[in-house]
């Protein structure tokens, strides 16, 4: 941070005549992805389809009710 400090270095600096304009561009109210819009929507969806592949890779197991999901969890990203 290369910003003189108030307190150490105090400045007048008058305010600019033109307000500031946002850059152009993607702006904070068009992301994709949020919800309400379709993306948010098929995004939603692909986390259900990869939880219920998650959950049924893990029920095909033989010893998936003796094991905590935690250590089923690190094993599986081991692979």
């Amino acid at each position: 941070m290369f910003a003189s400090r108030p307190v150490v270095h105090p400045l007048e600096v008058a305010a600019p005549a033109d307000p500031v304009q946002p850059a152009p561009g993607v702006l904070m109210k068009d992301l994709p992805g949020m919800p309400g819009t379709p993306g948010g929507l098929g995004l939603r969806v692909l986390q259900l389809l990869f939880a219920a592949i998650s959950l049924a890779a893990m029920s095909s197991t033989v010893d998936f009710a003796s094991v905590s999901a935690f250590r089923q969890a690190v094993e599986w990203f081991d692979l």
